[in-house]
């Protein structure tokens, strides 16, 4: 009787170390799933001819950015810009396109609300911005940013770029041709 006492206790104790474990993968799955999204943040000439525009050019990066970032990743970064400004029909010309465009990746940290009681979750935030002027006026034309917690591996970083140019310029006037 006293074992089978020992061994109802055991079973239980066993049974609830598998609900805690079990709960502690939910909660660390919501949390994770709770995590940061990408905000977008965007604003356009509404006078600008975007459907006129035939080619462009890149900027040079700041001298900031090529201090502080790879040249192999900033390569990436204009390279996936580059993809998407081919999708809406323009062409890259060395100099002298119908519009610049200057890419800019910033780093800075930033809090989100509050994490446990009264912590706050504090991060590194990293926007990749990307702005156009119109050469012929020399305006400032259209800026978009995609802004999210900044990932530390480089490798998935790089896998992540095309999404993040991809969704930055859903917010470019002009979209892509329907693919036939």
């Amino acid at each position: 009787m006293v074992n089978d006492h020992r061994h109802r206790k055991s079973f239980i104790s066993e049974k609830m170390k598998i609900s805690y474990v079990t709960l502690w993968v939910v909660a660390l799955a919501t949390l994770t799933g709770c995590g940061s999204t990408m905000r977008i943040y965007s604003d356009l000439d509404p006078t600008a001819g975007f459907d006129t525009y035939s080619t462009y050019s890149f900027l040079d990066f700041t001298e900031g950015n090529k201090k502080t970032i790879p040249g192999m990743e900033l390569e990436r970064i204009r390279v996936a810009a580059a993809r998407e400004l081919e999708r809406r029909g323009l062409e890259y010309v060395e100099e002298g396109g119908d519009v610049s465009v200057q890419v800019t990746v910033y780093h800075r940290q930033a809090m989100d609300g509050y994490y446990r009681y009264y912590r706050r979750y504090v991060y590194m935030e990293r926007a990749i911005a990307v702005d156009m002027y119109e050469n012929l006026t020399q305006k400032h034309i259209w800026h978009c940013a995609a802004v999210d917690e900044l990932v530390y591996d480089p490798e998935e970083r790089a896998s992540h770029l095309p999404e993040v140019a991809a969704r930055i310029f859903e917010k470019y006037p002009v979209q892509p041709a329907a693919a036939l």
